[in-house]
């Protein structure tokens, strides 16, 4: 059965003068990579229900810090005291040789996990031909029923499950997903599926939750649901809050925030959420602003309405030419559910087009089967005049087609530039800032989404699955400049955008 949540739980009062119970501390730690310096002598007390805000730059080292405090990293140096459940577990660093051969003492994210400390990750971790209530079962510690044995002898199997499923169900109506419960993981929004790994880890018994940019990809209704979800957890379980978010988002994220960890140059500083009016005044931006500067005095801008809410936004050409991609009267299926049905729009050269829709609506899916990932029910897509839905997606990169997918990952146990040579490309939009010889499995979120642009091969057409998530303001002007140039070139970019940017400005 999933840790009673409510035990050992600080009052208001305590938590508004920082008294709750110290939970976590860190002292002096240390981390490098090939001689890089990350982390300098970081350290902290982390109280029970506090709400942390963890900020810094692209590369300052938040997922470092985070993978650290997971267990999903050690430190070159330092301490680590865990007090949750009543235990208190130390860490320290380098280790003894000692402790490296008791099998039983080793510093893993299980282990943590046993102690209370869970993590929501930036790329969705779930089991994919799961449904989100199996998802959110199957993390209750402690299941009989994982042993074969108990699992056929013991009576009080069955009745554990359908206690684990009900404590599921209601994770999840809790966070806005009572409809989803039987849906595929596979077969749900990334929105919805951030939403069901942040209940998945409550279920596991997280006490102190790390969120990796938990409101990346949803649109104002999804953000709405997940803050007031989280604030529900501070106030009636006292769940600990350490949450890392996109620049964009840190003004939401601050009006729950006791707390705000900064790194820079390897070294933290604490603050309060009230010290830090720069980022509730974050520098809008509008890639809209992009359609008008390629409009010119005498272009205009056009919107069409799309299925289900949806709104495609273009420059209208200057030309009569044929459109170089047509999607006519598209319907395409996830599973048994219709995703998308009857979706038809074109695209002329030299256009860039903006895509916005409610969280759910299928623009990655929209995506997916123009590049031909997702097969397609019916309708057509035309490249140049020419139907493609048959073709498959390897030989529509040679066509002319690139795809930025959202949320996607490099390979991981690759080199920067092992993973430029295997996508054939040199480029080098964010001007060298990636270390060519770090691994993929060390950059930042950002640094990954840097890397997989860099990736992407030169083409006729540009699919952008929001694009500009995880990304610091310098890097989005760069995407914005070579957008620019692609329309100089006659290509098209189409990019699809959250709705959470439309409702602050930003797209």
């Amino acid at each position: 059965m999933p840790v009673d949540m409510v035990e050992e739980k600080s009052s208001p009062a305590m938590e508004a003068n920082g008294q709750g119970k110290i939970v976590l501390t860190a002292k002096e730690l240390h981390k490098a990579f090939g001689g890089q310096v990350v982390l300098d002598g970081i350290s902290f007390e982390l109280r029970q229900g506090e709400v942390v805000l963890l900020r810094g730059e692209n590369g300052s080292g938040k997922t470092t810090l985070v993978n650290i405090l997971t267990g999903n990293l050690e430190p070159d140096r330092g301490e680590l005291h865990v007090n949750i459940n009543g235990n208190n577990e130390r860490f320290f660093w380098p280790r003894r040789w000692w402790r490296e051969i008791n099998p039983l003492d080793h510093f893993t994210p299980e282990r943590l996990a046993w102690e209370g400390i869970g993590r929501a990750w930036q790329d969705i971790r779930l089991f994919p031909t799961m449904t989100a209530l199996e998802n959110v079962s199957v993390a209750a510690q402690k299941q009989k029923g994982e042993n074969p044995l108990f699992a056929l002898i013991s009576p009080k199997t069955k009745n554990e499950d359908r206690l684990n499923k009900d404590s599921a169900s209601e994770w999840l109506r809790k966070i806005g997903l009572g409809d989803r419960l039987d849906s595929s993981c596979d077969r749900i929004s990334l929105g919805q599926m951030k939403r069901v790994a942040i209940a998945r880890a409550i279920q596991a018994g997280a006490k102190v939750l790390f969120l990796d940019e938990p409101l990346s990809g949803l649109d104002k209704q999804g953000i709405s649901e997940v803050m007031n979800y989280l604030e529900a957890l501070v106030r009636e379980n006292s769940i600990t809050l350490v949450i890392v978010e996109h620049v964009f988002n840190i003004p939401t994220v601050l009006k729950l925030a006791d707390t705000v960890w900064t790194l820079s140059n390897g070294k933290m500083t604490v603050g309060k959420p009230d010290t830090f009016t720069e980022d509730k005044k974050a520098e809008n931006y509008d890639i809209h602003d992009l359609l008008h500067e390629i409009a010119g005095d005498s272009g205009s801008i056009e919107t069409a309405e799309l299925p289900n809410g949806a709104k495609l936004t273009t420059v209208k050409p200057h030309t009569d030419s044929l459109p170089v991609l047509e999607v006519k009267d598209l319907s395409v299926k996830r599973g048994i559910r219709t995703v998308l049905n009857g979706v038809s729009f074109g695209l002329k050269k030299g256009q860039i087009a903006i895509l916005e829709a409610p969280n759910g609506w299928g623009k990655s899916t929209l995506l997916d089967a123009i590049s031909g990932i997702c097969p397609v029910e019916s309708g057509k897509i035309l490249f140049n005049g020419k139907d493609v839905h048959s073709i498959p997606a390897h030989k529509r990169v040679k066509m002319g087609m690139a795809y930025l997918r959202s949320q996607e990952s490099p390979f991981t146990s690759l080199s920067v530039e092992e993973n430029k040579k295997l996508a054939n490309t040199d480029n080098r939009l964010f001007n060298g800032s990636l270390n060519s010889d770090a691994k993929a499995s060390c950059l930042s979120g950002g640094e990954r989404q840097k890397l997989l642009i860099e990736m992407l091969p030169e083409a006729e057409v540009y699919l952008l699955d929001e694009p500009m998530i995880g990304l610091d303001k310098v890097a989005i002007n760069r995407i914005s400049e070579r957008i620019k140039q692609i329309a100089k070139e006659g290509k098209i970019t189409l990019i699809t955008l959250p709705d959470e940017l439309n409702d602050k400005g930003i797209g």
